[in-house]
């Protein structure tokens, strides 16, 4: 069974590298969101099922690059981003010179954001969504069901189910995980990667 994890397309704060998290912004108008290419590539592919992030970004970007996929989609806040909490909207190179920032960027999985979300609340989330995926996609195969499952949704929830799916991998900062805004990844969901320890 193949998942298509396309990450939402541009917004005004991915050209100016600012966290966005949970902050519900926009994608640039027009072609500046970068989709236009992905939309000309959907056209051509028939879907099991739509996920979708609930958050705006995604939303417009599955509107954008099908009307006809949004209507039937199922919108999970569960999708979301990582909680940044106070250090949404804001960039590296205003966050730098604060001792917290540079312990989180050093050890995620230990330091929190201020008001944001801990990591493993941030890891549990995207297991949960990840399991039910993951038994759907199951029932999917049994019931002979070729075509793949979509998935709108953000870069660091891409970057989870990464390594999710490869344990060891180090998701956040593998680039292999790593999906620029309006772009897919094409993954086979094997039934080997499906330990989630």
């Amino acid at each position: 069974m193949e998942w298509w994890l396309i990450r939402h397309g541009m917004t005004e704060w991915n050209k100016e590298r600012r966290y966005q998290g949970h902050s519900d912004t926009k994608l640039l108008p027009g072609e500046a969101c970068g989709l236009s290419p992905l939309r000309a590539e959907l056209a051509e592919t028939a879907f099991s099922a739509v996920f979708c992030s609930d958050l705006k970004r995604c939303r417009s970007t599955l509107e954008y690059i099908s009307p006809e996929l949004a209507a039937v989609a199922s919108y999970d806040s569960r999708l979301r981003e990582m909680n940044f909490g106070a250090w949404e909207g804001q960039t590296y190179e205003m966050l730098k010179n604060n001792p917290q920032y540079r312990n989180w960027i050093d050890n995620p999985q230990e330091v929190t954001p201020p008001g944001g979300e801990a990591w493993p609340a941030f890891e549990d989330r995207i297991k949960e969504i990840y399991a039910e995926l993951d038994a759907f996609s199951r029932k999917l195969v049994t019931e002979r069901v070729e075509e793949p499952i979509l998935i709108v949704t953000h870069g660091g929830v891409i970057s989870i189910l990464g390594t999710i799916l490869e344990p060891g991998s180090e998701g956040l900062w593998n680039a292999k995980w790593k999906v620029e805004p309006g772009k897919v990844l094409r993954i086979t969901h094997k039934q080997e990667f499906n330990s989630m320890g």
